[in-house]
């Protein structure tokens, strides 16, 4: 059921980031004062500035006296907020020698650093506006003549959080520019589940993952790159608290040895939905059922093989 989870959370994730980042580019003249007065004085040595509009977002590339680059070209990206006028992130270029210890150590450990993968003499250092600091490692291979480019995020650890695959090589890298959120994500947890308590945070699988204790489960409460709260999972051993019409519904469509110890919920800006092992003409099948009871999906035994494409289809 993990993967079950985890393809839930990037679905709900998709839809909540492509809905509100077209990545739309277009040329700007100067922005409002005061991003002006905030870019000049976070980057007082900055030259050959140019301001763009993405989005919500202006946005200067400029070149930065205090990193390589030749020929004095543009290196680095600074991004402000046309809401709040305020800075958002800072994209730099830096040698790939400059990367912390622990993320070179970190990938030089891991297979991209290993044939056929050749890695960039560039890297980009994303600072992120009470955020964690990510470092991109670009790499790529040709094999068969077919080319591969992958983008490794690693914070400053040396934790790698995610990995995007045929990532475009002008990426802007808006997807990890953060969202002011009306909470930050501790709040956000001790506003939505009163008396919880953190156990440990961490990033997994692209997603930070906060463990908690609330209300005697342990749930898994993730946020996206944009701090943006995506989904609480947790398993449900109580019937007491699954809707009373669920099992009704159940049985009227032929579903039987209902595995009553393997269900999984989810908690999400969509509602929360139940996932079911159920049987049915003696084939095994997944079940998935709204808070209402109501069966919305149903996927046969070999549904690892592919199911998500469906929902990834109709949730984004």
């Amino acid at each position: 059921m993990k993967q079950f989870k985890f393809f839930l959370m990037a679905a709900l994730c998709s839809v909540f980031v492509l809905s509100s980042c077209s990545d739309d580019d277009s040329l700007s003249g100067t922005p409002p004062s005061e991003i002006v007065k905030a870019f000049n004085e976070m980057f007082p040595n900055a030259t050959n500035v140019s301001w763009t509009t993405i989005d919500d977002y202006d946005v200067a590339r400029f070149y930065d006296a205090g990193t390589r680059a030749e020929m004095m070209q543009p290196n680095c990206t600074a991004w402000f907020s046309r809401t709040s006028n305020r800075w958002s992130m800072t994209d730099r270029e830096i040698p790939f020698s400059s990367l912390p210890a622990a993320v070179r150590s970190a990938f030089e450990s891991s297979v991209y650093a290993q044939s056929p993968w050749t890695v960039d003499d560039e890297a980009n250092v994303l600072e992120r506006a009470g955020s964690e600091t990510f470092y991109v490692i670009e790499v790529d291979k040709n094999e068969n003549g077919t080319e591969t480019d992958v983008d490794l995020y690693y914070t400053l650890e040396g934790k790698l959080v995610d990995e995007v695959i045929g990532a475009p090589e002008d990426d802007n890298h808006i997807d990890f520019v953060p969202e002011q959120q009306p909470m930050t994500p501790r709040e956000f947890i001790a506003d939505r589940y009163p008396g919880a308590r953190i156990e440990d945070s961490d990033w997994e699988d692209g997603f930070m993952e906060f463990e908690i204790r609330h209300e005697g489960y342990e749930k898994e409460v993730y946020f996206n790159f944009r701090n943006e709260w995506v989904g609480t999972w947790w398993e449900e051993p109580r019937f007491s608290s699954l809707p009373d019409n669920l099992w009704s519904n159940l049985w009227s469509k032929g579903y039987h040895d209902i595995d009553d110890d393997d269900i999984d919920v989810l908690d999400s800006r969509r509602g929360i939905f139940y996932a079911i092992e159920a049987e049915r003409h003696d084939d095994d099948w997944l079940v998935i059922v709204d808070q209402d009871g109501n069966i919305v999906k149903e996927f046969p035994e070999d549904w690892e093989d592919g199911w998500w494409s469906d929902l990834w289809d109709e949730w984004t």
